[in-house]
């Protein structure tokens, strides 16, 4: 694209593209006069916060709410960039500001959703996730078609493992065939349910959808793992889910151990060591998939 049109035009350009490396070099050619303008601002934190540049494109938004605000874009983006901070009051703080300027907001509603699904966790690692359902359905209410309210409708199905998040998914898709994020989370909502050849194909689509994402690999390797056949007796646990195999491991130890100490025989504890292995397999996937998408934006 030709220089001439200004970085502000080019930097917009490059973000529609993809390219917030990009963007974010146009942005340092802006004069002085561009610099006090809100756009400048706008553009810098949105540059920023595509770049996962958490603290920078927190004050961005920041200075550009001092132009600006009541600008519900940068309180949006201040409030995203906060969550990236591990900031959950700032972040939250800032999504309600945003909505009590634009309350019948269907975007705003599923954003908030979102943030309560990240940061659902309290001080004790105790996770409620009745409020961020609450908002992702109150903009499914605004907006029954709203994707990104589907989504974010989705993303707490998953984290809280409802039973119909593979149902949720299934909508998702219906409006977002081509969605990579869409696809993301039908993978992982599949998988959570045991269905783990259905997800693979699921992150298979989000990783051609979009190859540069790291995520989509990650999901990838770890589920084609899982649909191996050696990990059949992991599969199995995941079925089962954790609960079920928690009580199973409980059951097997205190009966070997009671057979151990009546009999003095030594095999079934050898036996159980070797179930162990599976066991651990299985709590490994369980942290690095079936808790989620949590991290991305809907």
């Amino acid at each position: 694209m030709d220089t001439a049109l200004g970085p502000l035009i080019l930097a917009r350009h490059h973000l529609e593209r993809g390219r917030p490396d990009l963007a974010l070099e146009a942005l340092d050619g802006v004069t002085s006069g561009e610099v006090e303008t809100l756009e400048f601002w706008r553009l810098r934190a949105d540059t920023l916060l595509r770049l996962r540049l958490w603290a920078e494109a927190r004050d961005a938004a920041r200075s550009g709410l001092d132009r600006g605000p009541n600008d519900v874009h940068l309180l949006e983006v201040l409030a995203l960039a906060c969550s990236g901070l591990g900031k959950k009051k700032e972040a939250l703080t800032a999504i309600e500001a945003a909505l009590g300027l634009q309350p019948d907001d269907p975007g705003l509603h599923a954003q908030k959703a979102f943030l309560l699904t990240r940061h659902a966790q309290n001080a004790i690692g105790f996770a409620s996730y009745r409020r961020a359902r609450a908002a992702a359905e109150h903009a499914l209410e605004l907006d029954p078609d709203f994707v990104p309210a589907h989504a974010a409708r989705l993303q707490v199905a998953v984290a809280a493992g409802e039973r119909r998040a593979p149902k949720l998914a299934t909508r998702l898709l219906e409006l977002a065939p081509e969605s990579e994020q869409a696809h993301l989370l039908a993978g992982v909502a599949l998988t959570n349910r045991g269905r783990v050849s259905a997800g693979v194909r699921h992150y298979t689509e989000a990783a051609r959808l979009d190859p540069p994402d790291p995520e989509a690999a990650r999901f990838l390797r770890g589920s084609k793992t899982l649909a191996h056949p050696v990990a059949s007796v992991l599969r199995l646990f995941w079925r089962l889910g954790p609960l079920a195999v928690l009580l199973t491991i409980f059951v097997l130890v205190v009966g070997s151990l009671i057979l151990y100490l009546t009999t003095g025989i030594e095999l079934p504890i050898a036996i159980l060591g070797i179930c162990f292995i599976p066991f651990f397999w299985y709590l490994f996937f369980v942290g690095n998939i079936a808790r989620g998408n949590h991290s991305r934006r809907p």
